[in-house]
């Protein structure tokens, strides 16, 4: 056996470059599925765990997929607005323990504006127990403050205090432009890969007070603005409520998960207007499963690279035939069993599936490393660079076991090869 590995070394060596694209080849395809499948369960994590510990996410009657792809991935736009007297009555729900308020309908750039309170910066959670967290400033310290999300900010370059006017509609082009009521940055948020990257936050008394200015007053508000940034008041809870804005949706947090079921129930049969509570985590497993096919069109075209890849090791190794026919002659003439040529040729493809094999790996973590903060901090994919789970070396074995079956075949036609055919010189 000793003789036979250092004969398929030789070969392997004495056909380097071959050898090497060969490697190559495979390596970078068995890298691919492994990358695409940490791509895909990150994509499925980052997706479910776009909103966490969020219990109930309430709206006007629509759909529950609907209210949440306007409210958490800011697609369509609310069915109908719930009123601030329903906000106050679930908010005070013996059951709930805390609400974010959210209100939308606005835009600045391309970007959605999403009215909130503090509740949202305190109790807002994404991928299980992430909180949002600033780069630089802090939260809204008053109505003509504006928080943006990373993404925001390093699009259109803001900063610290500056200025912005927010337009009325969620067009990219609005001829609609709060200009009465302009904004400063007060906070920038750090990228979080979730759709609220790409909003901007004020206060629903601003949102309130945006649509009622008709004119005049801009330069009191910018003065007002520069002086409570200084000195930031704590204002009563209760004045927030005295003029507000319709609500797109709720975000409601219960006391105890075991009460969400019931208040959902509560919620969809409240008398005092139609509304729609959807659970969030259901909703997103609903969500993703109608979204499947793209999950399995990637696991398609990395199992296909693979087959590219191993046809390639095939082709390399019929090739290798026509230049060895004379070759496996010699060792047939001094005294090889056909079974050792076959040998030869199984072992030269075991070696060169398993270097690719460990190729891919060291690939697929250089690729991980270099590239994970970018995909997170963009797309919002989480790809821990952790050790290779049972499921990927079965993979890899599987894979590893399919080139040898492939060679099968190249191995059998050197097996049949005859001595004599081997020794005719081809005019």
């Amino acid at each position: 056996m000793r003789t036979i590995i250092h004969l398929a070394l030789r070969s392997i060596m004495n056909r380097r470059v071959t050898s090497a694209l060969t490697i190559l080849a495979i390596a970078l395809s068995m890298s691919l599925l492994l990358i695409v499948e940490r791509l895909r369960t990150g994509a499925r994590e980052g997706f479910t765990g776009v909103i966490s510990q969020t219990d109930i996410i309430a709206g006007a009657r629509s759909s529950p997929i609907q209210l949440l792809l306007s409210s958490v991935f800011q697609i369509g736009s609310a069915s109908n607005n719930v009123t601030p007297e329903t906000w106050e009555h679930f908010r005070n729900h013996p059951a709930v323990a805390w609400t974010i308020p959210i209100a939308m309908g606005d835009s600045h750039k391309g970007f959605r504006v999403v009215a909130t309170n503090g509740d949202f910066f305190a109790h807002y959670h994404y991928q299980r127990d992430h909180r949002l967290e600033f780069s630089s400033g802090k939260a809204l310290p008053d109505d003509h403050s504006v928080v943006v999300g990373a993404r925001v900010a390093r699009e259109l370059g803001y900063t610290a205090g500056t200025k912005i006017i927010l337009a009325h509609g969620l067009a990219a082009e609005s001829f609609v432009k709060h200009e009465n009521h302009p904004f400063f940055v007060s906070g920038i948020l750090k990228a979080t890969g979730t759709p609220f990257d790409r909003s901007l936050f004020i206060s629903l008394p601003a949102m309130a007070q945006m649509h009622d200015a008709d004119g005049g007053g801009g330069g009191g508000a910018v003065a007002e603005h520069q002086h409570s940034l200084d000195e930031h008041d704590e204002r009563d809870e209760h004045d927030e409520h005295d003029h507000l804005p319709g609500l797109s949706a709720i975000f409601i947090g219960t006391k105890a998960r075991t009460d969400a079921l019931a208040l959902q129930r509560e919620i969809q049969t409240y008398e005092a207007e139609p509304m729609t509570a959807a659970l969030p985590g259901l909703t997103l497993a609903q969500l993703w499963s109608a979204l499947s096919y793209a999950e399995e069109a990637l696991r398609a075209v990395s199992m296909l690279v693979i087959v590219v890849g191993l046809l390639s090791m095939i082709v390399a190794l019929y090739n290798s035939l026509n230049e060895r026919r004379r070759e496996m002659a010699i060792l047939r003439a001094l005294g090889a069993r056909p079974w050792m040529i076959t040998a030869i040729l199984l072992v030269e493809a075991g070696l060169l599936t398993g270097i690719a094999v460990a190729t891919s790996i060291a690939l697929t973590y250089a690729a991980l490393a270099g590239a994970t903060g970018l995909i997170t901090a963009n797309f919002g994919i989480s790809l821990p660079i952790t050790s290779l789970s049972g499921e990927e070396w079965v993979r890899l074995g599987l894979m590893f076991t399919i080139g040898l079956a492939m060679a099968a075949l190249p191995a059998w036609r050197a097996y049949r090869n005859a001595l004599v055919d081997g020794l005719t010189i081809r005019i």
